[in-house]
C-alpha cells in the first residue's frame, strides 16, 4: 500500500514537471549579465529562451538612455557614439554585446531587446563599471550555472528513481 502512493506522488511529481516546463517554453524568458575585459571594454550577456520554430528569424540591440549601441542585424545603424565600438551577435539563446571604450563616468542603465515574434522582449540591468567582474572562463561558468547544474544532476537523480 505504501509503495502504491510513493509511485503514485513520483506520477504526479512528474506530471507536474512536465505540465511546468511546457507552460515556461512557450514564453520567452531573459536573464541578463555583464562583466568587464582586461581592455576595460564591457560584455553583456542575454539568455533568452528560443522560440517554439526554430525558422522564425530572431533579432535583438541593445539600448542605452534611448540610444541604439548595436544590433544583429547589421542593416540598423546605432547611434553614432556607438559606431565602431559595438558588436551584438546573437547565437541559439544568447545575445552578445561587445562595447569597445566602456566608460566608467557613472552607473548607465543598458536594456536588451529580443525579437523572435511581433514584439520585442526586454530586460534592464544598471551597470556600474567599479563593481562588475572581470570577464574569465569562470564568469562565463556563473551565467550559465543553472543549466549546468540541472544538466550534472538530473541522471543520477533519474537513475535513482528507476
Amino acid at each position: 500500500m505504501q509503495m502504491c502512493t510513493v509511485v503514485r506522488m513520483m506520477c504526479c511529481t512528474a506530471f507536474a514537471t512536465f505540465f511546468l516546463l511546457g507552460v515556461a517554453s512557450g514564453q520567452t524568458s531573459l536573464q541578463i549579465s555583464s562583466c568587464v575585459t582586461k581592455e576595460q571594454n564591457l560584455r553583456m550577456f542575454c539568455k533568452f529562451t528560443p522560440a517554439a520554430d526554430p525558422k522564425l528569424p530572431k533579432t535583438c540591440y541593445y539600448m542605452t538612455e534611448s540610444k541604439l549601441i548595436g544590433n544583429s542585424n547589421s542593416s540598423i545603424a546605432p547611434e553614432s557614439t556607438f559606431k565602431n565600438r559595438a558588436n551584438v551577435s546573437i547565437s541559439d539563446t544568447t545575445c552578445e554585446l561587445y562595447l569597445n571604450g566602456f566608460s566608467d563616468d557613472k552607473p548607465q542603465n543598458y536594456t536588451c531587446y529580443i525579437k523572435q515574434t511581433a514584439s520585442p522582449v526586454s530586460v534592464s540591468a544598471i551597470v556600474e563599471k567599479s563593481k562588475l567582474q572581470t570577464c574569465s572562463a569562470w564568469c562565463v561558468v556563473q551565467h550559465s550555472g543553472a543549466a549546468l547544474l540541472l544538466a550534472f544532476l538530473t541522471f543520477p537523480l533519474l537513475s535513482e528513481l528507476l
